[in-house]
């Protein structure tokens, strides 16, 4: 796995926490999704969310960030196939186990990467479920990089503040990116995740009027 890239994978969605519009199909479809998992949106080397080696989700795409379903937690690695995992919702007040309470903790026998250096089999993630505003296709974005992590936190922080504040709602984003550059690498991407609005208690978006009128910062 290249350090690079942003890791994601398949994780399945737990219960939501906020009730989404109600209606045969999309009851199914959720009830489908704790099944079998939400599709997977990895953000790539190059900047962009990717679906697949072809396709990608169009950068400024406006998506609801399910931020009530971020897991936390560790992802244990076999020959690139994860062969365990240890998450948890935030929601739930998960706390993730310290790494030195995990197996596999001698270094020496941790396998090599492709520049030669032992990397840990236990990665910690987070993953983040997404729902997209123009298909309303949910998806899970998950990382375990520096840079994706830390846009999460960002949301989280932000979100904690807003319901501290007696606000409610989920923050509706913009799927960006941003990079820095490295002596070594150079030019690293990594996901922003940019807050235009906000959805109200039922999940909906909120009026232009009513966002506006929303004195809660951001």
């Amino acid at each position: 796995m290249n350090a690079e890239i942003e890791n994601t994978s398949l994780i399945k969605v737990a219960p939501s926490a906020l009730a989404l519009p109600s209606n045969p199909w999309s009851e199914i479809a959720t009830e489908l999704d704790k099944v079998l998992g939400a599709p997977a949106v990895k953000f790539t080397k190059d900047g962009t969310f990717a679906l697949s080696d072809t396709d990608s989700v169009p950068a400024g795409t406006r998506c609801v960030a399910r931020i009530d379903l971020v897991q936390t937690g560790w992802v244990k690695w076999l020959d690139n196939l994860v062969v365990r995992r240890i998450m948890g919702l935030v929601a739930e007040s998960f706390v993730p186990p310290a790494r030195a309470t995990l197996d596999d903790i001698e270094e020496n026998n941790w396998p090599i990467d492709n520049k030669g250096k032992s990397r840990d089999p236990w990665q910690f993630q987070m993953v983040l479920p997404i729902t997209r505003l123009d298909t309303d296709e949910t998806l899970n974005f998950t990382t375990g990089s520096k840079g994706g992590l830390g846009a999460i936190n960002k949301l989280i922080r932000t979100y904690g503040s807003r319901l501290a504040r007696g606000g409610g709602g989920l923050p509706i984003v913009e799927l960006r990116s941003d990079f820095y550059k490295h002596r070594e690498y150079g030019k690293i991407f990594f996901p922003a995740f940019l807050i235009t609005s906000w959805t109200d208690n039922g999940g909906k978006p909120l009026s232009v009027k009513d966002d506006l009128e929303d004195t809660i910062p951001f």
